[in-house]
């Protein structure tokens, strides 16, 4: 049964199943929540399911990215693009990232800072308030001024209702229940009856109180928000008294500041106590969260256009500290003008852009252009990379076929094009010993060819012959040889022998070889004489033998009735002769047989001698070619025909074999481990005893 594929076997694992199956319900739990509210244990049902849908999607996706890596990035085109993204593009993001995240922590520091300095100037101001009052109060109870105390802060109230509306001053005695003079709305809360005794043994304080609800009327209004309030006491001297200033942080303090420092706030949040921390924490994140979600500006959702501040506030009863959340809206534009505000620089250039500005905009876009451009280029770099490679791929993949002459076009002066010149070089000089080869293999099969024909020619046996004992050898130096050898029964007691040595080698001497053999088997019954045999023999293959070719041969007929041996030698090495155990090399006058030349024919005809010797019991006759009188040792000295007759002179009567096996003997021990450099051939005749030959008369 075939096995699933791959991405299929990937639906059947762990990741995929639980994919699907957090899926199917959280879809199923969204469903219903459109319907109807979720009870509290569903909800927390429902988180969970979605923790595991995003859970089991990055290991699924994780699986399959292992899975199908190779698949993915396979190509080296793709290997190159996606780390030259890792090694130079992803860096730039991080480096981006980093400098945005950064530049989002200095936002909001820098918005806090201008904020917190405009609202310790509003606290320095209320202190001022409160001390010249406390001065003024002072120097008319001294001076037994006719105005009071509450005429003095009445006055100072509406001095500055203008600028603060909501400014609110008391003078407080130290004991309780004495009467207090108040001016100003007080719509913030009451005005206090008495004074804290942290304030009372600090002598006076100044900073901010967070107010969770506001007063009205008396009774507590929950739908109105927390707010700051500055507050400022300060004491009157020579007097148990105090001046107690509030400032309650409204629209016109939050006009002042944003004026002042460019931001805006807007919702106060008061944050758990210290003990609290754990509680603190999601507080202030969900704080934060909301800020997308209540803006302080109409449309000022964006990013560097809100954020948050921390203040510390008092409480007023205990004295103990507390923070607030204050929501910004700091919109960078107005914000960088308050910095750059009161520079010595030129704010803004003739067109109305500040220069700082214009140049980060600037080196943005040379940084998102260099950018680009490095991408198009790593990315057309990769593809010249990996259009090389294809073509190297392509060309491996013609060669694996067989096919040598493709050649690989990468026109880049570089390690890419040198590569590809090497394998068009290399596939060239495959190219050429494959021609090669193949010639050698007709070669070895031309070789094989002339090896069976000349095997073909030369006789399987020698013939026997009663009275004579007849031993032949025929060693080629290489896979095909030119020596020939050959008997022809010319009667019952008579033997023709031919030794010959074709030049040339391969099939064309084989098939000389074969011409000769039949011309000899057709003319050897028609010619008693081997001079005229020759004679005829020259003048038919005069014809057909080209300018370089020709056969040197010895023709030697051997007549038992007669005993007598005839003789002659076209061009061929001598015939060693040996009777009576004496030696002795007849070389009869020849020319070799078949030259193409002017006059050669007849030539051939005047030179060439026949030879007779008579025969005796125990002679012994050596028919040879130039192999075995010029066989080298390893310092090229060679046999020599002296060397041959001491060889094949010995006990009288001895047969045909004995005589070859101690002349190959001696030409082995000769020659040593030398290589063989030419074709060895002998034809032994030896000539029976007395006995034997009146025997066969």
């Amino acid at each position: 049964m075939a096995s699933p594929p791959a991405n299929l076997g990937l639906l059947r694992t762990t990741p995929a199943r639980l994919l699907v199956l957090s899926a199917g319900l959280l879809l199923v739990l969204e469903l219903i929540k459109i319907a109807t509210p979720l009870p509290e244990f569903v909800e927390l049902f429902r988180k969970v399911v979605s923790l595991a849908l995003i859970t089991s999607s990055v290991w699924f996706v994780v699986l399959l990215i292992a899975r199908n890596r190779r698949k993915l990035l396979w190509r080296v085109r793709r290997k190159l693009i996606v780390s030259y993204l890792l090694i130079g593009f992803v860096p730039v993001v991080l480096v981006v990232s980093f400098a945005l995240a950064g530049s989002v922590v200095l936002y909001n520091d820098v918005a806090a800072y201008l904020f917190h300095e405009e609202l310790d100037d509003m606290i320095e101001e209320a202190r001022q308030i409160a001390e010249t009052s406390a001065i003024e109060i002072g120097r008319n109870e001294t001076g037994r001024n006719v105005r009071g105390a509450e005429a003095v802060i009445e006055n100072k109230v509406a001095n500055l209702s203008a600028r603060y509306p909501a400014l609110s001053i008391t003078v407080i005695p130290a004991e309780r229940g004495r009467p207090a003079a108040v001016a100003g709305p007080w719509r913030h809360a009451d005005p206090p009856s008495d004074l804290p005794s942290w304030v009372l043994t600090a002598k006076g304080f100044s900073g901010t109180l967070a107010l969770s609800h506001a007063l009205d009327g008396g009774a507590v209004n929950e739908t109105i928000p927390a707010m700051l309030l500055i507050r400022s006491v300060v004491p009157i001297a020579a007097s148990d008294r105090m001046v107690l200033v509030d400032l309650p942080v409204d629209e016109a303090v939050v006009g002042r500041i944003d004026e002042r420092a460019g931001t805006r706030a807007g919702a106060v949040d008061i944050l758990p106590a210290p003990e609290e921390k754990t509680r603190a924490r999601p507080l202030l994140a969900g704080r934060l969260a909301d800020l997308a979600r209540r803006p302080l500006l109409p449309s000022a959702t964006a990013l560097f256009r809100n954020t948050v501040a921390i203040e510390k506030f008092v409480d007023w009863q205990t004295g103990d500290t507390g923070r607030v959340s204050i929501g910004l809206a700091a919109p960078v534009g107005p914000l960088y003008a308050r910095m750059v505000r009161g520079s010595q620089l030129p704010a803004r250039v003739a067109v109305g852009v500040d220069p700082f500005l214009l140049l980060l905009i600037v080196l943005a876009a040379l940084l998102a252009i260099v950018e680009g451009a490095a991408l198009v280029g790593g990315a057309t770099l990769a593809r010249t990379i990996t259009h090389a490679v294809h073509e190297l791929f392509a060309g491996t993949e013609h060669v694996r076929q067989g096919d040598f002459r493709h050649r690989i076009r990468v026109e880049s002066a570089d390690q890419l094009g040198d590569l590809a010149d090497s394998f068009n070089r290399m596939s060239g000089s495959i190219e050429h010993l494959l021609h090669v080869q193949r010639e050698k293999q007709r070669l070895d099969d031309e070789l094989r060819i002339a090896r069976d024909i000349q095997k073909s020619l030369l006789p399987v046996q020698p013939p026997k012959i009663a009275g004579l004992t007849i031993a032949d050898h025929c060693e080629p130096a290489r896979e095909v040889g030119g020596d020939y050898y050959d008997f022809f029964l010319l009667g019952p007691r008579q033997i023709g022998v031919l030794v010959a040595d074709v030049s040339g080698k391969g099939t064309s001497a084989a098939l000389y070889m074969a011409e000769l053999k039949g011309l000899m088997l057709a003319l050897s019954h028609a010619e008693q004489s081997p001079r005229r045999l020759l004679i005829n023999v020259n003048q038919l293959l005069a014809d057909h033998l080209d300018n370089r070719s020709f056969i040197t041969a010895t023709y030697a007929v051997i007549d038992l009735d007669r005993m007598t041996l005839t003789c002659a030698r076209a061009g061929h090495t001598p015939l060693l002769f040996v009777s009576n155990g004496e030696s002795q090399l007849l070389t009869p006058d020849g020319m070799v047989l078949g030259l193409r030349l002017p006059g050669a024919t007849e030539r051939f005809e005047q030179i060439l001698e026949e030879h007779t010797m008579p025969l005796h019991a125990g002679d012994v006759i050596v028919l040879y070619t130039d192999g075995i009188t010029e066989a080298m040792d390893r310092d090229g000295e060679l046999f020599g025909e002296a060397a041959l007759a001491r060889a094949a002179s010995g006990p009288r009567h001895e047969e045909a074999a004995a005589v070859r096996e101690r002349v190959l003997r001696d030409v082995k021990r000769f020659v040593g481990d030398a290589e063989q450099h030419d074709d060895m051939t002998m034809v032994i005749v030896a000539v029976g005893d007395s006995a034997a030959l009146e025997k066969v008369a």
